[in-house]
This record gives C-alpha cells, sequence and structure tokens, in this order.
C-alpha cells in the first residue's frame, strides 16, 4: 500500500446514528474526512495552511462499500490512506474495522483542490501533496457513474440553512447524503442499510436555494437512484444498493 497510513480510534455515540441504532452513513463519511484532516495536520498541511495559500480540498466522488455499519456505543478504528494522485486530482481509501479487527467499511473517494478565489479546480502542487507520500500517475481513474434518475419514485424539497455551509462556502457534503436518503419510506429505512454507495458531486449548493431531491427505486434489484438539483442545475447524483439491516 502506497502512502502514508493514518489511524484514529472512535466510540460512536447516540447522535452519531439514525433510529436503528446504526451509524449514519453521511455522519461515517464525515467521520472519514475528520480522520484524514488530522492526518494532514499531523503532516503540516492544514487546512489552515491551505487556506493561507487560496486553496481548500473538495470531495467529487465517493464509492462506499459497506458489510454492516457500526452500532451505537460500538468502537471502531477508522484508516485512511492518501495513495495516488496526478495533476489534478488525489485518491485516498478509507477502511473501518471493528474490536475484532474486521474490516466493515471501506470508502474511495476522489479529491479535487479547489481556488477558492476562483472557484474552480486548481492543479496540484508539490508541497500539498508530498508529506502524503502516494504515488503519482498520469493516469485518471475511470470510476463508475451513478445510472440517472428517470423516473421520479419520490421527491422533497430543502431550503440551504446557514449550518449547511462549511468553510469551502458551499454545502457540506454530510447533507446530501440526509437530503437523498430522507425521501425513502421510513418502514424501508428501518428495516434496511447501505450496502454500496456511489455519489458524484456535480455543482456547489449556496445557502439559501432551494433543492429538490428526486429518487427512483428499482424494486428488482433493491437499488435507489437519487439527484439533487437547484433549479436546472443539477447538483449531485448516486446510485444505492441496498441490504436487510442485521
Amino acid at each position: 500500500m502506497s502512502g502514508k497510513k493514518y489511524t484514529e480510534e472512535h466510540q460512536v455515540v447516540y447522535y452519531e446514528t439514525n433510529v436503528t441504532g446504526r451509524l449514519n452513513i453521511g455522519n461515517l463519511v464525515d467521520l472519514c474526512m475528520l480522520v484524514s484532516t488530522i492526518q494532514s495536520e499531523k503532516l503540516g498541511v492544514s487546512t489552515e495552511k491551505l487556506d493561507e495559500m487560496g486553496y481548500g480540498w473538495i470531495v467529487t466522488q465517493n464509492l462506499i462499500d459497506v458489510t454492516r455499519l457500526p452500532k451505537e456505543h460500538e468502537k471502531i478504528k477508522i484508516t485512511t490512506v492518501a495513495k495516488s494522485y496526478n495533476r489534478y486530482f488525489c485518491y485516498r481509501d478509507f477502511y473501518m474495522h471493528d474490536e475484532n479487527n474486521q474490516e466493515i467499511v471501506h470508502m474511495h473517494t476522489v479529491f479535487a483542490l479547489m481556488d477558492k478565489k476562483q472557484r474552480k479546480i486548481a492543479r496540484i502542487k508539490d508541497e500539498i501533496i508530498g508529506p502524503y507520500e502516494g504515488e503519482y500517475t498520469t493516469k485518471l481513474e475511470r470510476l463508475a457513474n451513478p445510472r440517472a434518475v428517470e423516473k421520479v419514485d419520490y421527491d422533497k424539497r430543502y431550503r440551504v440553512r446557514f449550518m449547511d455551509i462549511d468553510s469551502n462556502q458551499h454545502v457540506n457534503n454530510i447533507h446530501y447524503f440526509d437530503w437523498m436518503l430522507d425521501t425513502l419510506p421510513e418502514e424501508f429505512l428501518k428495516t434496511h442499510e447501505v450496502q454500496h454507495f456511489n455519489i458524484v458531486y456535480k455543482n456547489e449548493v449556496r445557502y439559501g436555494e432551494v433543492v429538490d431531491s428526486k429518487t427512483e427505486f428499482l424494486q428488482d434489484e433493491n437499488v435507489s437512484l437519487h439527484q439533487i438539483t437547484v433549479g436546472d442545475k443539477l447538483s449531485c447524483v448516486a446510485e444505492v444498493k441496498w441490504q436487510p439491516l442485521k
């Protein structure tokens, strides 16, 4: 495994779970992002340092594979490694293990460096990526894209609150998970959990905007397709494979 590994321990607390007592998928992603942030601080490339340089990391895609979600009070270990990068993207993996050292979650994440002033993706600088000791590659990963929503089975509308905005001045990614999954029926969410989650972020969502969350459910596949739009602008898409709650 190329790149420096970093691990943090965490005990799941009640406010990170839902009514099933399992960790919310959005909170799971947030915990992983926290571990990567702590590693960056320890390597001398903190969020504050990047901000001084006029940059910030953004996520363009998450691929999440779940054997099972950890439960309230459960102790877990979260390990991350920035495996590889090219001129514009960094590929980082996250591994979640239980107390028996069994891997229960794996997440593959694509990061890009954003120029905060110009609001566009910037070329990754050596002084920023070097400390992670990932492998440089000229290749772009060809990851699967979620299928598009064709027939809307469920939809809800949300207004973006001040509390939804992070330091990059756009909606924190955790809220996309909430907006998408909240469209599904309560009984289904009580009896199922995510098995695979492929989410792609397309365009920023900002404070005060109204988002439409639309879902198509493919019954024969146990798959839900999701899209988040602001007016005619597509902001986020996802494809979720579900499994019965264990």
